[in-house]
């Protein structure tokens, strides 16, 4: 007897216990509302990008070297330096430099007193000016003067012919040593504009011994050492100009008809979570027949040098900034086999609908491009659990 009432206890907890048990429990829980938190659809801003990969570039970059030859003294930069434009880079050796200046002054001044015109502030002077023009004037003109005293005299008898014929003579030749006076005059003035061009030309050498940044920017190259013989046209450094930057996008032909000049560019360094705004510059007149796309260049400004030229960059091209349509909340998405579905709360229960979707936005929003409308309550923490007809209560 007491086995029997043990089997019969056991068969009672058994059949508490078995399948259709488990199927009143589930039947419980499908019949209770299923608690969601829902998001009401409504359109709102979405400016239509393009997205590009590239690259920044200097806007200026240039190998900064000497025009004069000679040992460096000075070496003001290194590889990371940063120059404003005008400053000093480096200086070489200036001694010869002032030495030759220093002759093609004394020529100068040589010539000047050939002409006669010490301390005056420029070096016009009209050729009569001139002594040695003077005198040889002077002298043509007692020459005409006696040439035409003789002649009357030879009129009248009181002179012979040879002496007319002397007056005669040295009236020509006081004429030919004035002409060869203003003749000099004339290759002292060509004489004096040749040394002034070498003396500039001295100065200029000399000037040229102290090489300067020709920009603001920073050096990436350091070519020369101190104590260094260099000849003309010798790399000292590179610079590069640090603000703006120079970015390139390759942007894929079917999306190139949209980017225009003027446009906002937003880049981001590739592995950084930095972002930097600035507009399209430049864009190329021709697709490149290889890759099918178009190249565009932007400005981006880089103050601080915090962006490096070299750098990979993704940019993002505002193509329409009024651009509207409908986000979600990425959770609000369940994909399965490539499909992806949302679910709306229409009378208590829930709606599957098919979802296309478009661009992943910032702050986790995804763009729906048709499955939704405008005042849809979606379940913004979606799962896979969740069926059509399902009861729900909203949080």
């Amino acid at each position: 007897m007491k086995r029997f009432a043990a089997a019969a206890a056991l068969v009672s907890l058994c059949a508490c216990t078995g399948p259709y048990s488990n199927g009143k429990v589930a039947a419980k829980e499908q019949a209770a509302p299923l608690s969601v938190k829902v998001e009401r659809v409504a359109p709102g801003s979405i400016p239509e990008t393009v997205e590009a990969n590239g690259e920044l570039f200097a806007e200026e970059m240039a190998n900064v070297s000497t025009k004069v030859p000679g040992r460096v003294v000075k070496l003001n930069v290194d590889l990371g330096s940063v120059v404003k434009a005008g400053d000093i880079v480096a200086e070489l050796e200036k001694t010869d430099y002032e030495f030759r200046m220093r002759q093609s002054e004394a020529l100068v001044e040589q010539t000047r007193a050939r002409l006669g015109v010490q301390g005056r502030p420029d070096d016009r002077v009209a050729p009569e000016e001139v002594s040695n023009v003077r005198e040889a004037a002077a002298a043509l003109k007692e020459a005409n003067f006696i040439l035409e005293t003789t002649a009357r005299l030879a009129r009248e008898g009181v002179v012979s012919k040879i002496d007319f014929e002397k007056a005669q003579v040295r009236a020509q030749g006081s004429a030919a040593r004035y002409q060869g006076a203003l003749s000099e005059v004339m290759e002292a003035r060509s004489q004096l504009a040749e040394r002034r061009a070498q003396l500039d030309l001295a100065r200029q050498q000399l000037a040229d011994a102290t090489i300067r940044a020709p920009f603001d920017g920073a050096i990436t190259r350091r070519a020369a050492s101190l104590g260094e013989y260099l000849a003309s046209n010798a790399m000292v450094v590179t610079l590069v100009r640090q603000h703006p930057l120079r970015v390139r996008l390759e942007v894929p032909e079917r999306q190139a008809a949209s980017v225009r000049r003027g446009q906002r560019i937003d880049i981001r360094l590739e592995g950084s979570p930095l972002f930097r705004a600035g507009r399209v510059v430049r864009l190329s007149p021709a697709i490149e027949a290889q890759n099918r796309t178009l190249l565009i260049e932007g400005e981006i400004p880089n103050q601080d040098g915090v962006l490096r030229p070299g750098s990979f960059v993704i940019g993002v091209i505002t193509v329409n900034a009024a651009a509207r349509g409908i986000t979600v909340p990425r959770s609000a998405l369940v994909s399965f086999a490539g499909i992806e579905r949302v679910y709306v709360v229409k009378d208590g229960v829930l709606d599957e609908r098919v979802a296309r979707t478009g661009r992943r936005l910032a702050g986790d929003r995804v763009e729906v491009l048709e499955g939704l409308g405008d005042g849809d309550l979606v379940v913004a923490d979606a799962t896979d659990r969740m069926s059509k007809g399902r009861a729900v209560k909203v949080n």
